[in-house]
């Protein structure tokens, strides 16, 4: 068994409140003390003593259950795990036939495919694990081969960002990517007819922005005659998109020197043409409000402004002042597209903030659609955190 003993000898874990939600997390302060190792299944009964479910614990964690099931017939075992992970890749495959436009995409979502803390992007030929729990930390030697088996031999790699090895009590060091070297860690992805190169040992989060695929081909489809600028442009996808789609000319510019290396050589690649700047885009935009230059198309995708509840409020005041910017830019009758990846930023705030730049610089935006994450990042109702990222689509009415 890849976790540890049978559903007869789960440790137990017992809360001091009532149960009253089908939310996955269970909150440390909702549990009472208990001494399991970190990574630990268990099963946790409420403060009546009534059964809620079977999940991953982790006494260090603010999050100290994420619940795999609520179904006490349910054992985590063997099965239980190599079926969900079977549901999930055959959803991508049968159901969104995905492989047909693209073969960069999201295999498992964490708790939209049920398996709470595990995230599990594909790039072509190698797979890139990303841990948010010590539990899948300890389940590593079942879920390598595992993912391997069901995508003909990937190569899979593992990573984990800082807060979650700090939040969970574990360290991910990646002996197949350390094997492998640089060189090796490069990869070339294709997405609706574009080629895409993807750093996987140094790229931001997995190594490609997967949940912007069915976004990108949206601008494309908006960018024909237009003059188009792609904020955060990262290694050109919205830019190339819109190159693709017949853009008149397509400026890009990104603060990372690197990616803006990365975005030219995809230039080429593809045989499209951009102009590719290295600068912020804040600067970027001040200079060209100052010198009057103004763009048909804006998309704007930057970085997460707003990591938690406490960065909010600077985060919002971010959001406004980019899109006051990038509002006076625009022509009347132009398009926004903007974007937040801010967890924690709500939609309406993100659209008030948006729609206030504009007011700002006097610029009057029609909201034309809001969209969000593509179907390959599976959403629960009950889990309302797996909704980050906010697409909002605006035309300058005035």
């Amino acid at each position: 068994m890849p976790f540890g003993p049978s559903i007869l000898q789960l440790p137990r874990v017992d809360l001091s409140v009532r149960r009253n939600s089908k939310h996955p997390w269970i909150y440390r302060k909702m549990c009472r003390p208990a001494d399991h190792a970190p990574g630990s299944l268990v099963e946790v009964f409420d403060r009546e003593g009534r059964f809620a479910g079977r999940g991953i614990y982790n006494r260090k964690s603010q999050i100290a259950v994420r619940l795999l099931t609520e179904d006490p017939g349910q054992p985590l075992d063997d099965h239980f795990f190599d079926a969900a992970l079977e549901r999930a890749v055959r959803f991508r495959r049968e159901e969104l036939v995905l492989d047909r436009v693209t073969d960069a995409y999201r295999v498992v979502n964490s708790e939209g495919d049920g398996l709470s803390g595990l995230i599990v992007d594909r790039f072509a030929g190698f797979l890139v694990v990303q841990l948010h729990s010590a539990g899948w930390y300890r389940m590593l030697k079942w879920l390598l081969p595992a993912l391997s088996r069901r995508f003909g031999g990937a190569t899979v790699l593992v990573k984990a960002d800082r807060a979650a090895e700090a939040h969970e009590g574990f360290h991910v060091r990646d002996f197949v990517a350390e094997k492998l070297g640089d060189a090796k860690l490069r990869t070339i992805v294709h997405e609706n007819g574009l080629r895409f190169q993807v750093d996987l040992r140094h790229g931001h989060k997995t190594g490609f922005f997967c949940d912007q695929r069915e976004h990108r081909k949206r601008v494309r489809g908006l960018a024909e005659g237009k003059r188009v600028l792609d904020g955060c442009t990262y290694t050109g996808g919205f830019a190339l998109n819109a190159a693709l789609g017949g853009a008149a000319e397509v400026t890009a510019v990104d603060l990372d020197e690197k990616a803006v290396v990365v975005a030219k050589e995809n230039a080429q690649l593809n045989q499209l043409s951009a102009n590719f700047i290295h600068a912020d885009l804040f600067d970027f935009l001040r200079a060209a409000n100052s010198r009057g230059q103004n763009f048909d198309l804006i998309i704007l995708d930057p970085p997460k402004f707003a990591s938690g509840r406490d960065e909010v409020h600077s985060g919002l005041k971010r959001y406004e002042d980019l899109n006051s910017l990038a509002a006076r830019a625009l022509v009347k009758g132009g398009t926004l597209v903007t974007c937040s990846c801010s967890g924690a930023v709500s939609e309406t705030r993100f659209r008030e903030a948006v729609l206030q730049g504009g007011r700002r610089v006097g610029v009057q935006l029609h909201l034309a659609s809001s969209d969000g994450e593509p179907p390959d990042h599976v959403l629960k109702p009950e889990f309302p955190e797996g909704r980050y990222l906010k697409v909002l689509t605006l035309t300058r009415t005035g």
